[in-house]
């Protein structure tokens, strides 16, 4: 179970890529739903992270192995550490890209929040008996 969650909450975070990917599209292209420019850092961040998330995926099934775990634990604090800084951002430059959806300035830091929960919770899966098992550590 809690690998399965590990496994869930890394490809969740791929997400992250299609989010941000958007509103760096709709910021470079000046769309009127673009972010403020204090948002470029935190999106850029976003879309590495959503990115890599589907190869650890990928590697976490296939291919567990000590170095994965690190990269993984480290991934994960980046991540987590991105998230920081652009709920911090969402307080001095706040964005509601998608009100009708609710993705107003209270929705991004709902999401932002929910993403660092569930980022939180795989950093302390990772240093749980069976996970370091199962990556061989």
């Amino acid at each position: 179970m809690k690998l399965n969650w590990l496994i869930f909450a890394t490809g969740w975070m791929s997400f992250r890529a299609l989010g941000s990917g958007l509103f760096l599209f709709w910021t470079f292209t000046g769309n009127e739903r673009s972010a403020p420019s204090e948002w470029i850092v935190p999106f850029v961040g976003d879309f590495i992270i959503g990115i890599t998330a589907i190869f650890l995926v990928y590697y976490i099934i296939k291919k567990p192995s000590a170095i994965l775990w690190g990269l993984l634990l480290s991934w994960n604090v980046v991540g987590l550490f991105d998230l920081f800084g652009a709920i911090m951002v969402s307080f001095e430059a706040p964005f509601g890209p998608l009100p009708e959806i609710g993705l107003n300035s209270s929705g991004v830091r709902f999401v932002l929040s929910l993403n660092t929960l569930i980022q939180i919770s795989s950093i302390y899966l990772m240093f749980q008996k069976d996970i370091k098992e199962y990556f061989k550590i």
